[in-house]
Order: structure tokens, then sequence, then C-alpha cells
């Protein structure tokens, strides 16, 4: 519906869907260092460092970031030890663990989840929401 190929049987539902334009740390890859990505991220491995994604970032069950999270939506199926920052949606699933503080637009909690930490919506949130992280591409200016 409307332009979206379905979800095969082995891809997630909760997979990234763009135009190609994803990126994909597998399970049982760890990175250490910080990642800046402009499109879709999919985190199955563990990551050691501060992720920004300019677009939709989905840690999968397997997967598990240590470090500060920024991004436009989020799915969190798996852990994360640190702060997170969506600029529209962050959705914690079932499976989903968050160790630190949330600052969202909007929050969904399934039932199981686990959330450890303070949570900031909307206008309480709009301080922090209102400061531009530092994005791939303005780096890539810079360089």
């Amino acid at each position: 519906m409307f332009g979206n190929k379905p979800a095969t049987e082995n891809t997630p539902a909760s997979a990234p869907r763009t135009d190609g334009n994803w990126n994909k740390i597998a399970k049982g890859t760890v990175v250490m260092g910080n990642i800046n990505a402009e499109g879709d991220l999919r985190i199955e491995g563990k990551v050691v460092g501060t992720i920004v994604c300019n677009s939709k970032l989905v840690v999968s069950e397997t997967g598990s970031i240590e470090g500060n999270v920024d991004a436009r939506n989020a799915t969190i199926e798996g852990e994360i030890k640190g702060n997170v920052v969506t600029r529209e949606l962050l959705q914690i699933d079932k499976t989903g663990k968050i160790t630190g503080d949330i600052y969202t637009q909007k929050l969904v909690v399934q039932m199981g989840a686990i959330f450890t930490g303070n949570c900031k919506m909307g206008d309480a949130a709009k301080e922090v929401l209102g400061r531009t992280p530092d994005r791939a591409k303005d780096a890539q200016k810079a360089a």
C-alpha cells in the first residue's frame, strides 16, 4: 500500500524500509566508535559509542548500544545503555530495554519493555529536541 513493498518471510517487520540507503551492523559484530548515518540503520550486533541517525534506527533483539543515541525515529527491541533522543517517534518493543533518559515527541512502550530513567516529551523536551546534533553530512562538509 502507498508504494511500500510488503515484508517478506525473511525480512522482520521492524526492518528499515528505504530506497536502498540503509546500513546494518550484523549480529556478532562489535563497533567501537561513533556512527553518523543519513539513512536507516539496523543494529543487530553491539555498538560502543554515540549514534546519530537522520532517519530510522532499529536495534534488534540481539542488538545493543552503550552510548547516547540521536535519531529521527527509533524502534528498540534490544538494549541501550545511554540517553536516547528521537525527533519524532520512539517505540520500545516488549523485548526492549533502555537504561538512560529519553527525550522525544512521541513514545510507544509495549508491555514487557523495560525503561529505567527519566522521560521528557513534547514541550518538556523542546530544549533538547531543538539542538542540532552533528550529522554525517555536516562532518563531510568540514572535511
